[in-house]
């Protein structure tokens, strides 16, 4: 209403000036015989009117908010002045044989193309009554009648036949006209309004198609369990625009539903209890694959607390089932303040929310249950090789006591034998050592460790020093550069812990590097993180191999070609250490040529 009212006072102006145009062209081009000054005041008049209409219509803008009544108030008092300004054209320009009586017909457009029908089919008899009474008063001489003998033939409006004829084919034209007008403006209404829905129903299914591409990046973010949950509850209960929502997940036994997550609910409601399949007819129907619509909670017969759910305020729920590869595994459910508020449509787009996140959850659950695993698995390594080196140390102190002599004089024969035996034993204290580091810093019954500020330039000189004289032997060249050298490189670890990592790294780079290599270490320091290379010029590693050398027990099939005996945990212990003090490490090798490992630490302050 607010356009069309501004585009109708726009092509009144045109309206306006048109007349006083064609009155000039006529009276002082043509010379017709034409009442000039009442046909000049028509056009003022309309340009007049039309001006006040425009200073009404920008105050109503000014206000705020247009007002739909006042502008379609004006916009029928617009076209009720311009049937009267018609009415007086067509009198001044020849009454009932005036070829100005044609225009009522653009009248009776714009009537029905802003107008409702009832209002157009007024509007037209309101045209057809105003001809008429012209034509009338004109007939009885009530009015005087403006003749325009270059227009028509005299005296044709005293003419009964002619004056009714010609009145008859007029009103006979607007009323067609303002039907077809009025049906195609109806129809045209009725499709914009189904182009509106159809819009409204895109955008709704477009925001519910990302809320699904949402739900899955926030799923998918993580693997941790309750992290996976409270994301997804909270997600769907934005994307049904309601005021919670909560998962509850089957349990062990498989007889009742225990609470996963929830988003929106008090904590009275959900220390509720349990939902009991046996004592819940809903929640055993939703296992069974069916997704629910209970309209008003208050009535429900099929709910275990329909009490809790009334003094929280619920009045209707969607429930939907989670299913797994195998079976149902728990229960999505939508609440809502108002009675009815779920429609079959909610109840769709709530069960591909719970198809989707079901992947997602039980990815997470399986990840759940093999941490655990894990867990369980570093445990009972660490309190078995804990056991272990108690006994172990025993035996490699009585042989080392036999080995001095302090048990008697050992035959050939017997001291082969326990020397045999102690290098085995020392071998397997080894891995004992590798096994408790590994499965200490992956178990809660690990000893806690106290991080210190360790510098690490200094680190790396003391092992540098410790391998100096193994790297000589194989006559490697063996040096660090730490650049700049006045920065500070702190990083938050431990001493034995340092040592350990840059032992092993340094142990293998000059097991691995030929006579006459080099083995290098190199510090920098950017505003954030210390980083130390280790390269070697050594046998390199295989391609395939690099993605798992820092696997626990693996060794690349080169590096046991030289070295039979082994455990395979440095790498792996490395890693570990690395990452549990917030740092990272990356392997970057050529078969034959050498390696390089890089760590990264974060610094801390001096």
């Amino acid at each position: 209403m607010v356009s069309s009212t501004a585009w109708l006072i726009s092509i009144r102006w045109w309206a306006g000036l048109g007349v006083l145009a064609l009155t000039w062209l006529a009276t002082m081009v043509l010379a017709i015989n034409l009442p000039a000054l009442p046909l000049y005041g028509i056009g003022l008049a309309i340009l007049a009117y039309n001006a006040v209409f425009e200073v009404m219509r920008r105050r109503l803008l000014a206000e705020g908010l247009p007002h739909a009544w006042a502008f379609g108030q004006m916009t029928r008092l617009q076209i009720a002045l311009d049937y009267v300004a018609m009415a007086a054209l067509i009198h001044f320009s020849g009454g009932l044989e005036s070829p100005a009586t044609i225009y009522f017909i653009f009248h009776i457009i714009i009537a029905g193309t802003l107008l409702s029908p009832r209002a157009t089919y007024l509007y037209t008899t309101l045209a057809v009554g105003l001809v008429g009474t012209t034509a009338a008063l004109e007939y009885f001489g009530l009015w005087p009648h403006v003749r325009v003998p270059e227009l028509a033939n005299s005296g044709l409006y005293q003419k009964p036949l002619y004056a009714l004829g010609n009145l008859f084919f007029f009103a006979t034209a607007l009323y067609v006209t303002a039907y077809l007008v009025a049906t195609l403006n109806v129809r045209l209404r009725k499709r914009a309004a189904e182009v509106i829905e159809l819009s409204e129903r895109l955008r709704r299914a477009y925001s519910r198609l990302q809320t699904l591409y949402e739900n899955a990046q926030a799923a998918n973010s993580t693997l941790e369990l309750a992290k996976v949950l409270d994301r997804f509850v909270q997600s769907t209960a934005r994307a049904m625009g309601v005021r919670a929502c909560s998962i509850c997940l089957l349990d062990e036994t498989g007889t009742r539903l225990n609470l996963g997550a929830a988003f929106g609910l008090s904590e009275r409601y959900m220390s509720k209890g349990d939902l009991i399949l046996e004592a819940n007819p809903l929640a055993r129907e939703v296992m069974a694959g069916r997704t629910i619509i209970t309209a008003d909670a208050r009535t429900a017969s099929d709910l275990q607390y329909p009490a809790d759910a009334v003094a929280e305020g619920i009045c209707s729920m969607l429930s939907a089932p989670m299913r797994g590869k195998e079976k149902p595994f728990g229960l999505l459910r939508a609440y809502s303040t108002e009675r009815n508020h779920f429609s079959q449509e909610d109840a769709e787009f709530l069960a591909a929310i719970a198809t989707q996140g079901s992947i997602a959850i039980e990815n997470a659950m399986a990840f759940q249950a093999l941490s655990q695993l894990n867990e369980g698995k570093s445990k009972f390594v660490l309190t078995v090789t804990h056991e272990l080196r108690s006994p172990v140390g025993v035996i490699r102190s009585l042989l080392r006591t036999m080995l001095s002599g302090y048990t008697g004089p050992l035959a050939d024969q017997q001291r082969d034998m326990v020397e045999r035996a102690l290098h085995r034993t020392d071998a397997l204290q080894n891995l004992i050592d590798d096994l408790l580091d590994l499965a200490a810093g992956k178990s809660e019954l690990g000893i806690p460790e106290e991080r210190v500020k360790v510098r690490l330039d200094q680190a790396v000189e003391y092992v540098v020093k410790q391998f100096q004289i193994p790297a000589q032997e194989k006559q490697i060249r063996l040096e660090w550069h730490c650049e700049p050298a006045n920065r500070s490189l702190l990083i938050s670890a431990t001493h034995e812990g340092i040592e350990r990592v840059l032992g092993n790294l340094v142990s293998n780079a000059v097991k691995y590097t030929r006579p006459e290599g080099c083995v290098q270490l190199r510090l920098r320091r950017t505003d954030s993180e210390i980083y130390l290379q280790v390269s070697d010029t050594g046998i390199g590693i295989p391609e395939e191999a690099v993605p798992h050398i820092c696997e626990e027990f693996y060794r690349a099939p080169n590096a046991k070609a030289i070295e039979k005996e082994g455990t395979g945990l440095g790498l792996a212990i490395v890693k570990n250490l690395v990452e549990h003090w917030g740092g990272r490490i990356t392997v970057e090798s050529k078969l034959g040529q050498g390696t390089t490992f890089t760590l990264i630490f974060p610094t801390v302050r001096d």
